[in-house]
């Protein structure tokens, strides 16, 4: 009998398995995968704002460069920032290892090629089925990826929308449309409120496209018209990311579902990490306070703390409706006002003027006052 078995060793499972393991509760983490980390399903960017809040330092073994921000690109070729917070381009294979290596520190097991297939409540707690064994434990975290398997099968899952990236990997010098120290996002009616993306790695340079989309040919498409070759690439990257998911609960007692399988990658941009070791630490924390007071029900207030975040905040889902439906136009618009000033230092006075030399404007303008919030919840928590 396990105290807790945290299915998923990815950023959200070796967070919640640090934190239980790191509380002295015997902690096993199963994991799908025959390595940590491999094969890498992300564009690998996260801010130092996001694992600071979250308790952990950049570390040179998962560091492939310091980023200073990104950009947005519109049509036209105008860009405006959208960030000057800096953040990080990392090796995510590493980077995951080294969360599950941190747990393994503190005394969790960890199981590598080893598929959960069954979950079923007991007296104490959990019987879980993978690779024909069966694991007890008196609390379940599931870190299971998009598919997010153990929260259907307790029925937690009402609703799931996902859309699919594609990526590849160049070498730096295949790239001639590189912003050295920052990320670059190109939106476009194409993308259907996704983007195409440049993010440089150290030495590398990863370039690619999301959204609902067929993304592999949007990514041919975008290598081309920007003189970037597909037969330099290193590497293919592809992945699905949750979009919109709808659960009825969070947390029921002695479980508790996180990162990609709670679906709280960001809406705005895809971004995961972030919300993966936030709401892997969250849930990890719940479930060690549960075990503290011998009380599976404890969980439960992890809901209520997650819904109650800037992760899940209903205006990030609201704004990318909205943006889904912006022609190319009115993109190189805003792209074009906002390149004039950082979009912090918008106000009643910039508007006016904007609305001045360009009245047609004025009917988004209720969009255009809920995009500054959007952003600034990005800023902080949307990378």
């Amino acid at each position: 009998m396990y105290d807790a078995i945290v299915v998923g060793a990815g950023p959200a499972g070796g967070m919640a398995a640090r934190a239980l393991a790191g509380s002295g509760f015997r902690t096993l983490v199963l994991e799908k995968k025959k390595v940590v980390g491999e094969p890498v399903q992300c564009a690998e960017g996260v801010s130092r704002f996001g694992l600071e809040s979250n308790g952990l330092r950049a570390q040179d073994e998962w560091v492939a460069q310091p980023i200073a921000g990104a950009a947005c690109v519109v049509p036209n070729g105008a860009s405006f920032s959208i960030t000057r917070l800096p953040g990080y381009a990392i090796d995510r294979a590493a980077f995951d290892r080294w969360i599950v290596g941190g747990a393994v520190d503190r005394g969790a097991e960890v199981r590598t090629s080893t598929r959960v297939t069954g979950l079923e409540a007991r007296d104490r707690g959990w019987r879980v089925q993978a690779n024909g064994r069966s694991f007890e434990g008196r609390i379940v975290v599931a870190a299971d990826g998009p598919t997010s398997f153990l929260a259907r099968s307790l029925g937690l899952v009402r609703s799931q929308e996902q859309i699919v990236a594609y990526e590849y990997r160049f070498p730096r010098d295949a790239v001639p449309a590189l912003d050295p120290e920052r990320f670059l996002l190109y939106i476009g009616e194409r993308y259907d409120g996704g983007y195409a993306w440049i993010f440089p790695k150290g030495d590398f340079v990863n370039v690619g496209a999301g959204g609902h989309i067929d993304a592999h040919a949007a990514t041919l498409e975008f290598c081309k018209e920007h003189g970037i070759d597909p037969s330099r690439r290193e590497r293919i990257i592809a992945g699905t990311i949750p979009y919109r998911y709808e659960l009825s609960s969070y947390a029921i007692p002695g479980f508790a579902v996180a990162g990609d399988a709670a679906g709280v990658a960001n809406p705005m941009n895809g971004a995961g990490i972030h919300p993966g070791i936030f709401s892997g630490r969250l849930a990890g924390e719940f479930a060690a306070m549960a075990l503290e007071r011998d009380d599976p029900a404890a969980m439960t207030a992890y809901d209520r703390a997650l819904r109650s975040s800037p992760f899940l905040d209903p205006l990030l889902w609201w704004m990318i409706d909205r943006v889904r439906g912006w022609s190319d136009r009115l993109m190189d618009d805003v792209g074009e006002e906002l390149a004039r000033t950082a979009w912090k230092s918008v106000n009643l006075g910039t508007a006016l003027r904007t609305l001045v030399r360009k009245p047609w404007l004025g009917l988004h303008s209720r969009e255009f006052l809920r995009m500054i919030r959007a952003l600034e919840l990005c800023e902080h928590y949307g990378w």
